[in-house]
């Protein structure tokens, strides 16, 4: 379907991707990896046709569409669910074409078409999108501008995902996503009937939806089959071997040169060092393959000395207005603890976060602090208080005037911000360079207790292990909000919930909540229903034979009706002598007959046992 065929690319005259080949199939689901700044986002570009490459060539096959989400904020009137409903193009030109009065070959061509792709179902299929990825029902006549940004980007993805596509590109879909959006796009990409390429650095989700990784290192593109584990195992043996293989080489390599150098001016042996050096001379050498320029190795201290009780908090509530969030909350947060805060978009976890730092006050309640406790918080807003014309550097010597600059380069190498990191201006930072750098800047505090608010937006896998790695050796207290699972697995030893104005603790692990989502998925579906459509389990009524026999025999003299109707005006409007001997009127009188059968469905019931039949 999709065939790259030795691609460079210079970016800036600076070599991006050298050589490229990478093919995918029909039904091939791959994950894009690489550190940040490798060229995933480029090589999309590239697949988009939107850049052109500087050698070798991109190809398509011939009549394959590709989807991809937008990165534009739009500002539009139109309703949310309008708005994704116009992603699907030809859906969107077949409506053009059957708004019209004329009903011409065109027409009908549209209308069958239109048939073939479901199109009836089109609208549902779209709210089942949008509340897929936490719209709610009363959201979704709503008009776009009245979204914030990040809902917005949901907007745009459920869009790409309404576009049915030989080819899906994915470009990090889980950044503006909660836990509960992401484990229900998990589900929908695993049954996705195109193609489909996604950037992701969160590893269980890439796990969870893709059969093949296609890893951007050293400017080249390898393959491997299977997901994201699969992946480390075989680059893990791959580099062991390759290692191996060039540890001989060495050896033989230096046996050789040991020859020429002991021989070369020996008449006896003259003969054979120059055949040894033409040896050398033909011999490919092999390079050294090492694991990434991402390996980090970060350090986050906490005092020798912390209180039992870091804070406390009885009887505490918080809310806007009239609305509570949550009420009632109680929290005695000890030395050491590890909490992770898991719950529904927009049901309070930054908020109550906020709470823990003192950056807002409770509406009722009391919250109180150690005496000189250092709270180190981190959260995705405060990236952009970053002063953009200092650099790391000396955004360090601000925050410890009396340290050497050589102990404070040291220290930045640590998070990735050595060599020039260290000396650029952050306003030419990329959303991962400034998260580390805010990391850095908390770490070097050494606090007693860390809130942490999705620390993991922007970064990379090797980033994201480093830190990880980092909170499992941290002595302090942690409060965290994530949405990488993996990070939630090896940090907390207890889960909240927040959700229903309620913040409490959680018995059970992340299977257990996933349970509980699934489990609130199907009460806000069953309530959504109109009240006829709800399930009544209370009493089951015995099935009257004698009734359904009865029943059946009207249902299959209705389809017998139907199907005549229906043939016979698929055959009126096949006989090129309609459209000469009729009269108009006669002619959009069929057309409105034809294609109310076929909307109806009538004519698809199949026939079925009576005892099949039951109700409930």
């Amino acid at each position: 379907m999709l065939n790259i065929q030795s691609v460079t690319y210079l970016q800036g005259g600076v070599l991006l991707l050298e050589n490229c080949h990478l093919q995918i199939f029909a039904n091939q689901r791959v994950g894009l990896v690489g550190k940040n700044g490798c060229g995933k986002s480029t090589l999309f570009r590239l697949i988009r046709a939107v850049i052109k490459p500087d050698n070798g060539e991109v190809s398509l096959q011939s009549g394959k569409t590709v989807a991809f989400v937008e990165q534009e904020i739009v500002n539009s009137a139109q309703s949310a669910i309008e708005f994704v409903l116009d992603g699907d193009v030809e859906l969107h030109r077949l409506d053009k074409i059957l708004a019209q009065a004329e009903h011409d070959a065109a027409w009908f061509e549209a209308q069958q078409r239109y048939e073939a792709i479901d199109g009836y179902t089109a609208r549902a299929r779209a709210a089942q999108l949008l509340s897929g990825l936490g719209f709610a029902n009363a959201a979704l006549e709503q008009p776009v501008d009245h979204f914030s940004g990040g809902w917005r980007m949901r907007l745009n993805l459920a869009r790409a995902l309404m576009h049915r596509a030989d080819l899906l590109l994915l470009d990090e879909p889980t950044n503006h996503l909660d836990l509960e959006a992401i484990l229900w796009l998990e589900q929908y990409l695993a049954r996705y009937p195109g193609s489909l390429i996604v950037v992701s650095h969160d590893r269980e989700f890439l796990n969870a939806c893709v059969n093949r990784i296609a890893h951007i290192n050293d400017r080249k593109i390898d393959s491997y089959s299977g997901n994201y584990d699969d992946f480390e195992r075989a680059r893990a043996e791959r580099l062991l071997q390759h290692n191996q293989a060039l540890q001989q080489q060495q050896r033989q390599i230096a046996h050789m040169e040991d020859f020429v150098r002991r021989f070369r001016a020996k008449a006896t042996k003259a003969k054979q060092a120059q055949s040894r050096i033409k040896a050398l001379e033909r011999l490919t050498r092999l390079a050294p393959l090492s694991v990434e320029d991402g390996h980090y190795e970060l350090q986050i201290e906490a005092p020798e000395r912390s209180p039992d009780v870091l804070l406390r908090a009885q009887d505490m509530s918080f809310g806007y207005g009239d609305h509570l969030l949550f009420q009632h909350v109680h929290l005695i947060l000890q030395a050491g603890a590890r909490i992770a805060l898991l719950g529904p978009n927009g049901a309070g976890k930054s908020t109550l976060i906020k709470l823990l730092t003192g950056e807002i006050q409770p509406v009722t309640g009391s919250l109180e602090w150690a005496q000189n406790i250092r709270i180190g918080y981190f959260a995705q807003h405060q990236l952009e208080n970053l002063d953009g014309k200092a650099t790391p550097l000396q955004h360090m010597q601000k925050l410890a005037p009396a340290q050497t600059e050589l102990d404070l380069r040291k220290f930045l190498g640590r998070f990735g911000l050595g060599g020039d990191g260290e000396d650029r201006p952050v306003a030419s930072f990329s959303g991962g360079e400034k998260s580390r750098l805010a990391l850095a800047l908390l770490a070097w505090q050494k606090p007693h207790l860390l809130l942490l608010d999705e620390p993991t937006n922007h970064l990379d896998l090797d980033m994201r292990d480093a830190l990880t790695l980092a909170l499992e050796a941290y002595s302090g207290a942690v409060v965290l909000v994530s949405h990488d699972r993996s990070l939630v697995r090896a940090v907390a030893d207890e889960l909240w919930l927040v959700a229903d104005g309620k913040a409490q603790l959680l018995d059970g692990d992340l299977e257990d909540y996933k349970s509980w989502i699934e489990a609130r998925r199907s009460s806000e579906a069953a309530e959504s229903k109109p009240v006829s459509q709800k399930m009544q389990p209370k009493t089951v009524a015995k099935p009257n034979k004698k009734a359904l026999l009865s029943k059946q025999a009207k249902l299959e003299a209705t389809l017998a009706s139907a199907q005549r109707e229906l043939t016979e005006s698929n055959r009126r409007l096949a006989d090129p002598a309609t459209y000469t001997s009729c009269p108009r009127e006669e002619i959009d009188r069929l057309s409105a007959l034809h294609g109310a059968i076929v909307k109806s469905g009538v004519w698809r019931i199949k026939r079925l046992p009576v005892f099949d039949v039951h109700f409930v």
